[in-house]
């Protein structure tokens, strides 16, 4: 094998070794900045059924009687509760007689989940600044993808350019 063979050799070697990894952690953070957003945030109630699964994030109530649930989320079992980031004692129990209210003539309805959604978004809205907490936007995961990906996509267009000026040129590939 030639020196040129295996300088041609190395640099492949290289190649795959930079842009396989930066192309393939850009891709997951752009997946994980894309899908940050998607989650249900920290003032958000799903209403589901017992047995359903839920997520890390929100706060799942049984959609007939409004009790927390204890479902399956990923990979744990998850007991939610009606307590929310930033909300005083007063306002949670605020909430939770609310509720209790709204089931007293049978099964919370279609409304009813809205009105609650509604009530709990207007008491988040009204808290002072740093007490809310924020949804997560998933900004940073996707300029971080964004970057790393552009980055190999870069270095594999130089790695590219360099390897059909050789070809060209009839230099050993």
């Amino acid at each position: 094998m030639s020196s040129d063979s295996t300088a041609s050799a190395l640099l492949t070697v290289l190649a795959g070794a930079l842009l396989l990894p930066l192309l393939m952690v850009g891709a997951i953070f752009l997946l994980i900045g894309l899908n940050t957003g998607s989650a249900p945030g920290p003032y958000t109630v799903v209403f589901a059924r017992p047995g359903d699964e839920c997520g890390a994030t929100g706060h799942y109530l049984d959609a007939s009687t409004g009790e927390p649930l204890r479902c399956m989320g990923p990979g744990l079992l998850r007991m939610s509760s009606i307590e929310f980031p930033g909300f005083s004692p007063e306002q949670n129990n605020e909430v939770r007689r609310w509720m209790s209210t709204l089931v007293e003539d049978g099964e919370l309805s279609v409304f009813d989940h809205r009105a609650i959604q509604g009530r709990i978004e207007g008491i988040a809205a009204e808290l002072p600044p740093g007490t809310r907490v924020e949804r997560e936007s998933g900004t940073t995961e996707i300029w971080i993808g964004a970057g790393l990906t552009g980055a190999g996509l870069l270095l594999g267009s130089g790695f590219a350019w360099r390897w059909f000026q050789n070809y060209r040129n009839g230099f050993p590939h």
